[in-house]
């Protein structure tokens, strides 16, 4: 039996009660860290633009302004990356809080200290699945343009859209759990935990889909708040899809995690309490 979202967000705010400091915290570093880097390169691309008549009108003008679109390329990828190997010690945290184990804010440098090139590889990997299924729409909207999208293609546009929409959504809720099996098994290779993911999540796609759908009401509420809300309901939703991993890994792998049978929750929550 499937256990309901209403019992795995319950153990989340178990598992949050005392702990938001932490979960802000690191929310507050990690918003910050990317923040900066945004905004450099953002500073970077304007000054550029508005440089860019001077380039041109300099004898090695062209050499240079494709130095700097390089340059500022290079900083978008660094950006990239940086977020790549924070997301997966944010993961770590909320494994280490709903586990029992002590969370510590440089916990979000995880991956960093863990084959950093095996989760930038991961990281990667997922953005290039999500364009591998953006090609039909990219390639069906140029020829809308080309054509003046006549209606023919205007419907074909919205289609491969939707294609794209589903087929990566699709693929995602595959793939979901691969984050927690690499920060677990960090050794395991990254094709590896994408297997694993598909594996485990056979027939608790529709789980998970209706998951994610449950957090739209205080998702909205969020945005209402001007983004304010989302300092208490990001730790949230993080923490219940940490649940959710934990919840399946016990019902995958019975015999080696005894989290739900050998120990009760709320002495996992307390271990000062054994």
């Amino acid at each position: 039996m499937k256990t309901p979202s209403s019992e795995l967000k319950r153990r989340a705010k178990q598992t949050l009660k005392g702990r938001y400091g932490l979960c802000i915290g690191t929310m507050f570093i990690v918003y910050a860290v990317v923040f900066t880097i945004v905004l450099i390169y953002f500073g970077a691309v304007f000054s550029l633009e508005l440089a860019k008549a001077s380039f041109f009108t300099s004898g090695n003008g062209k050499a240079t302004f494709i130095i700097f679109r390089g340059a500022a390329f290079f900083a978008y990828v660094v950006m990239l990356s940086l977020v790549g190997l924070l997301t997966p010690g944010i993961s770590r945290i909320y494994l280490n809080l709903c586990t029992g184990q002590p969370a510590r804010v440089s916990d979000l440098l995880y991956a960093f200290q863990n084959k950093p090139h095996k989760f930038l590889g991961f990281y990667f990997m997922t953005i290039l699945i999500r364009i591998v299924w953006g090609i039909p729409y990219f390639v069906v909207f140029a020829v809308s343009i080309i054509t003046d999208f006549i209606p023919v293609m205007t419907v074909l546009t919205v289609l491969m859209y939707l294609l794209w929409l589903f087929g990566a959504l699709f693929t995602m809720l595959f793939l979901s759990q691969s984050m927690f099996i690499l920060i677990e098994s960090p050794d395991k290779k990254v094709f590896a935990s994408f297997r694993k993911s598909a594996d485990m999540m056979k027939d608790y796609k529709g789980s998970l889909f209706y998951l994610y759908l449950s957090f739209f009401g205080i998702i909205v509420l969020g945005y209402c708040s001007f983004g304010i809300g989302f300092l208490w309901i990001s730790p949230y939703v993080q923490c219940t899809l940490t649940e959710f991993y934990l919840d399946l890994k016990a019902r995958y792998e019975p015999k080696s995690y005894d989290r739900y049978e050998d120990r009760s929750f709320e002495t996992m929550r307390n271990p000062e309490n054994q």
